[in-house]
């Protein structure tokens, strides 16, 4: 019998908050497993999606747009852990942000792919030429796509890439594998991007969201219940809105977004509780 080879790699995806890094993973595999907003610092940790096509599997790592004091994250790149670098910008925005991530990538041998993201929001194209020149003096890679992550324009390209050079190596996941997350943490983080949508600045950060009696389920039930732990009642109010309005609209955003995820009909019981 013959014996199919296998390629493996992990990929480590950088970039400013608010670049499309997550848009980006859920795009590269396929699914929506790191939640999106156009709040930054909406991932606060590293999120695992796994990319399977027949004999090839990548391991994509979404991070932090804030990692530069991530002592993991800095020692992982320094000891070269990764096949390869997605550096992700967005459009043609440079400034010390940037260049704080050039630093910490000149600390690294591992290849750079250069993403160039939302590229449907440049009407000027002229501007990207001189950009990219801009960019070889800057940085050492050795692609750079121009994609829409969220239009899904040329991502395909990226993964046909990596599958291309990734080395020979054993599937480190079952093919079935999508995620480090646990069915529970992506039922926090779908509600937590609800409540980040409709609700602003700090407030969805200091929610603490939590699943009722889940750990007793071997599968995710049909009725679950989900408790809002906030600190004082104005943040009550705040959530319930005027006549409810604002909890009614996440209740809705977020059942819809598990039935998406889970493929199954779901009934959201949500309760604001004060700590």
């Amino acid at each position: 019998m013959k014996i199919i080879s296998q390629y493996y790699g992990s990929i480590l995806i950088l970039g400013r908050s608010n670049a499309g890094k997550s848009t980006l993973l859920n795009t590269l595999i396929g699914k929506k497993i790191s939640i999106i907003s156009h709040k930054i610092n909406t991932t606060n940790y590293s999120i695992t999606g796994i990319y399977n096509k027949g004999s090839y599997q990548i391991k994509y790592i979404d991070t932090p747009g804030n990692i530069f004091y991530n002592n993991n994250i800095i020692n992982s790149l320094k000891n070269n852990e990764y096949n390869y670098i997605l550096f992700i910008l967005d459009r043609n925005k440079w400034n010390f942000i940037e260049n704080k991530f050039v630093k910490i990538l000149n600390q690294t041998n591992i290849p750079i792919i250069l993403i160039l993201n939302k590229i449907d929001k440049i009407n000027n194209k002229s501007i990207l030429l001189p950009y990219i020149n801009f960019l070889k003096n800057k940085i050492k890679f050795i692609y750079l796509f121009m994609v829409s992550a969220k239009y899904k324009l040329y991502t395909i390209d990226i993964n046909n890439i990596i599958c291309k050079n990734l080395p020979k190596k054993k599937h480190q996941y079952p093919k079935n594998y999508i995620t480090n997350q646990t069915e529970e943490i992506i039922l926090k983080e779908i509600i937590r991007e609800s409540i980040i949508k409709y609700l602003h600045k700090e407030l969805p950060y200091l929610i603490d969201i939590k699943v009722f009696f889940y750990k007793k389920f071997k599968i995710i039930p049909n009725k679950i219940k989900i408790f809002l732990l906030i600190k004082n009642i104005n943040q009550k109010k705040i959530i319930i809105g005027k006549n409810a309005t604002t909890l009614k609209l996440i209740k809705y955003r977020s059942e819809k977004s598990i039935e998406k995820f889970f493929k199954k009909k779901i009934n959201l019981n949500i309760w604001i509780k004060i700590k």
